[in-house]
């Protein structure tokens, strides 16, 4: 009776690792294909446990001779290097799926499917940013995962004084990054029959320089600038610290930073780097832009005093005067210019050892035999597995009621999730430092912008929406957003309807907190990880923006990604490969 229960078909697997390099080049840059060939005779792998994984080396524009501490994107790391990903099968028959958009498909899972785990691993594994208190702010600003300059992969710390500048050669250094494919085949469960499928073709191309580079955010204008080091004097007197006057009497080579805010005690927790140029500017205010005649240039780093009295002393390439008095008191911030007074900043990255590391299963002769004759018997293979095909619509941020048409013509679809990205065009500097982007909200960060611009969904004084399919409204009543576009509160019903809707695209909501700063719209055409017929169906979605009075208006253009979630099915016979959607 024991034996019942056991099944007698048992056939035991070998696992393995392969890695399959990349065919079409040793190193690749922006916009450029990277392409790898699973052949047949790896039999089936494991998608969940394989990745892509490369190294990487950032690169600054010295052009100028300016100095800065660049990364990735904070929130998805590597994942932002991927434009678009594209499988085929081996013969290039057969578009097996197409994400294009990636990072913002990614963008939206990290944003939600989220918790304090998940950000360490990808941090390590993905190059993503993460929290530390070492570069803490205490001045009451929000936290933030763009200000960790002191465990970073992409640059060598800065532990002590220094007078060394920051550049490509001495500074920035290749890195490995390990990223998991986030695409319907590489996130299954069930094992991939390679060997049935000719071979898989797996083409990426690469993003655009000016989507990929983040500044920090301790040394930025645009978001949390009391997150900047302060000014505390220029001769580090503790009881009556020294103003910096305009007089030409008061010009000076050398200033000192205010080490009981923000952690800056010490050189090493500093954000700023040895050949960088700076402003000043009150942090509670930001409209007193304090300029330097000649520009302030940091020359060299170092802890000077003891005690009470230790500071950090910032040395000038020469000295200078300020536009503006600046004292203690007034609590003036330093932050960058590195980037933002070269309007052509041209930083690059190079991708090197490009390999699809591969979970492989060894099916064994007795299976691939079984398979084999069933093929040739007529019978079919079916794969079933969830993926996402995107759909966009341009809208003028004049457009105060969007009617969007998406042909989501699927046979199980499962949810809808709309992404509108701000379209504005900016150069690769405006890009970085975040110049007239999205504002996520001014208190208590004085102002916060996004760095996520193309990337990030932005509420932008959005009233209400509603999808319409099968002849109805859906839901019966539309949905209101006013209060999340007030940037001051939320709307229970949107968030609800999104998380019904990311837990259809198997990405359920583990946090809400960045609904603001990553917002989008979610719509479940099914629930208990049901699917629903979506042919035939006229979908839209209607988006109104109602508000009136000044600064109610819309402020950007947008590209709505419209992120269909559906089963897509693939019957593999003996001479043929077909995609069902």
């Amino acid at each position: 009776m024991s034996g019942f229960f056991v099944a007698d078909n048992k056939i035991p697997l070998k696992e393995s690792y392969v890695a399959i390099p990349s065919q079409n080049g040793l190193s690749y840059s922006a916009q450029k294909l990277i392409e790898f060939y699973i052949p047949p005779n790896i039999d089936a792998f494991k998608p969940k446990n394989s990745y892509l994984q490369f190294d990487l080396e950032l690169s600054q524009d010295e052009s100028g001779g300016l100095s800065t501490r660049l990364q990735l994107d904070e929130l998805i790391g590597g994942q932002i290097l991927l434009d678009t990903v594209r499988i085929h099968s081996g013969d290039k028959t057969e578009l097996l799926e197409e994400i294009r958009h990636y990072p913002v498909h990614v963008a939206t899972k990290y944003a939600y499917h989220s918790n304090p785990s998940l950000k360490n691993l990808r941090a390590i594994n993905e190059g993503a940013g993460i929290y530390t208190p070492d570069c803490r702010g205490t001045e009451g600003t929000t936290k933030s995962e763009l200000a960790n300059h002191k465990f970073s992969p992409y640059y060598e710390s800065v532990t002590g004084a220094t007078t060394t500048a920051f550049t490509n050669s001495n500074a920035y250094g290749k890195c490995k990054l390990k990223l998991p494919l986030h695409t319907g085949l590489f996130q299954n469960d069930r094992v991939v029959p390679v060997g049935l499928m000719n071979g898989l073709f797996v083409t990426i191309l690469t993003s655009e320089n000016k989507r990929v580079f983040r500044q920090l955010d301790s040394v930025s204008f645009n978001r949390r600038a009391p997150l900047n080091p302060f000014f505390h004097s220029i001769d580090n007197n503790t009881g009556t610290p020294g103003k910096w006057t305009t007089s030409s009497g008061a010009s000076t080579n050398k200033f000192y930073i205010d080490a009981g805010k923000n952690n800056q005690f010490e050189v090493a927790n500093f954000p700023f780097v040895v050949g960088e140029t700076f402003k000043m500017v009150e942090a509670d205010d930001l409209t007193t832009d304090n300029a330097f005649t000649p520009v302030a240039k940091i020359a060299g780093l170092a802890e000077v005093g003891a005690g009470v009295n230790k500071r950090i002393e910032v040395t000038l390439t020469a000295s200078c005067n300020p536009a503006t008095e600046i004292e203690n008191a007034d609590g003036y911030v330093m932050y960058s210019t590195a980037v933002s007074s070269n309007a052509a900043y041209a930083p690059s990255y190079e991708i090197s050892n490009a390999e699809l590391v591969l979970n492989k299963i060894d099916m064994g002769d007795q299976a691939r035999a079984e398979a084999q004759r069933d093929m040739r018997e007529g019978k079919m293979m079916v794969y079933d597995f969830l993926t996402t095909q995107v759909y966009n619509h341009s809208q003028l941020k004049g457009d105060r009621v969007a009617n969007i048409s998406i042909p989501a013509n699927h046979q199980r679809a499962k949810s809808i999730i709309c992404v509108p990205t701000d379209a504005t065009v900016r150069s690769v500097s405006d890009s970085i430092t975040c110049k007239d982007t999205y504002e996520i909200h001014a208190e208590p960060d004085t102002k916060l912008l996004s760095s996520q611009s193309g990337v990030a969904g932005i509420a932008d004084e959005l009233t209400e929406y509603y999808f319409f399919y099968d002849g109805r409204n859906q839901p019966s009543l539309n949905v209101n957003t006013t209060k999340i576009s007030s940037k001051v509160s939320i709307d229970a019903i949107h968030l609800l309807e999104l998380d019904k809707a990311l837990n259809q695209a198997s990405m359920p909501a583990l946090q809400m907190s960045r609904f603001n700063e990553n917002f989008c719209i979610g719509r479940a055409l099914s629930l208990n990880n049901g699917v629903y017929d979506m042919r035939g169906k006229d979908c839209r979605l209607n988006v109104l923006y109602q508000n009136s009075g000044a600064g109610k208006e819309p402020d950007f253009d947008k590209l709505w990604c419209n992120f269909v979630y559906h089963i897509r099915r693939i019957n593999i016979r003996a001479d043929s490969i077909q995609v069902e959607v």
